[in-house]
């Protein structure tokens, strides 16, 4: 199945990329997919080692609704879903 991940903010400005369509087996949840992401991207790798980071450090939507509301890292994926990866942007 495939779907879409956007990314959005700093990184999709330096990576001059903003969107990835990716094939995922059937059955794969959010977290595997966005560790696929990370491994094959190496600019995405250097903003974010792990799903984890990635999950505190940015606003991810599936199909426009945040995860956080979806189950998370552990949210499953259909064919067509589109996933926008937003950075959380903060300082002092």
């Amino acid at each position: 199945m495939k779907v879409e991940i956007h990314l959005r903010g700093p990184l999709a400005v330096k990576r001059g990329m903003q969107v990835f369509h990716l094939d995922v087996r059937e059955g794969a949840n959010l977290e595997m997919t966005l560790q696929s992401l990370i491994e094959s991207e190496e600019e995405v790798e250097k903003v974010w080692t792990d799903t984890d980071r990635m999950d505190r450090e940015a606003l991810i939507l599936r199909n426009e609704t945040d995860i956080g509301l979806t189950g998370g890292l552990d949210t499953m994926l259909e064919d067509g879903d589109k996933i926008v990866i937003l950075p959380l942007v903060h300082g002092g």
